[in-house]
């Protein structure tokens, strides 16, 4: 009798569980189940790719918590007009084992997306199609859109995700539409033998020298290696000759030397730094000029063409 009674209490305790979890699936529903699924198929404001997942929600930060991601770096990207960014890690095939990190920084427009990417950049990129400035380097993917500034890292350098990396570039491009701007100083540079991918704009402290934002630097091949031209807009006459005198002093400091020169440009000074060469001069209400050349020479003539090229444009 007791082994009877204790079965049927068993099927009772049974029957009880099974109610239970029927009543919960009706709470749960399939609706909030959709919910959590269309979590794992959403990142960076866009539908992924069929093939990838997000492995949680995405993490945001302001100019407040930057530091707490990005802690060797965060100066560049607040200096360039830093407002939010969005990092999310996503799964090729929903496997752990092939990941990729997701990071959108969202800058103050398009002028400071660029300025990010170009100081970024390093001379092993490898230029790419994806928007008008966008390159790849080894497991990575890196582009501007419009206000954006987009790096997509894989944790291996497979062709897969490497693959994978691209086919999600061109779904948040394709999610965000944004009106392309140009940047006029960037056509203000002679092309002749510019070296491709080396044009940087700087936010803040170009050179090491905290005067010198919204400094436009390209490096040349000239005779005997290579050299940057550089130019800075300012806002008068005055204010250019002052920042020309700046930094050829910033320059003394370091054990700088003048160097006898011809006035071959207006307000030139040729100095010798650490072994190399830099012209500075003053054209309009820009400071431009020439820097690590290995000869006088190499200087002038970059200096010359820079001088020529920005005589085409505004001053």
């Amino acid at each position: 009798m007791r082994l009877k009674s204790n079965m049927r209490l068993i099927r009772i305790r049974l029957l009880a569980l099974l109610v239970f979890i029927s009543s919960a699936g009706d709470l749960i529903g399939p609706s909030s189940l959709s919910i959590a699924k269309t979590v794992q198929r959403q990142a960076g404001g866009m539908t992924l790719p069929p093939d990838l997942w997000a492995d949680s929600a995405p993490e945001r930060f302001s100019p407040e918590t930057l530091f707490d991601i990005i802690n060797g770096d965060a100066d560049l990207y607040l200096k360039a007009g830093f407002v939010a960014l969005e990092s999310q890690r996503i799964l090729l095939d929903n496997d752990s084992r092939q990941s990729m990190d997701f990071f959108a920084y969202q800058m103050n427009g398009h002028r400071s997306a660029f300025a990010v990417f170009s100081v970024r950049r390093g001379r092993e990129a490898v230029p790419d199609s994806l928007t008008s400035f966008a390159y790849r380097y080894r497991n990575g993917v890196f582009f501007v859109h419009g206000p954006f500034y987009v790096e997509i890292i894989a944790a291996e350098e497979t062709n897969l995700l490497v693959d994978a990396t691209h086919r999600l570039a061109a779904a948040f491009i394709e999610a965000n539409p944004v009106e392309v701007l140009p940047i006029p100083e960037l056509d203000r540079f002679p092309s002749e033998n510019m070296i491709p991918g080396s044009v940087v704009l700087y936010p803040a402290g170009g050179f090491g020298f905290e005067a010198f934002d919204t400094l436009f630097t390209a490096r040349y091949q000239v005779k005997g290696g290579e050299a940057t031209a550089f130019f800075r807009p300012c806002g008068s006459l005055e204010e250019a000759a002052r920042l020309s005198a700046a930094y050829q002093d910033f320059l003394m400091e370091y054990e700088g030397v003048r160097i006898p020169l011809d006035d071959v440009l207006p307000n030139s000074r040729l100095l010798r730094v650490a072994g190399s060469y830099t012209l500075v001069f003053t054209q309009g209400r820009t400071v431009a000029g020439a820097q690590d050349a290995a000869s006088p020479e190499q200087a002038t003539m970059l200096a010359r063409r820079l001088s020529a090229a920005l005589s085409s444009g505004p001053n």
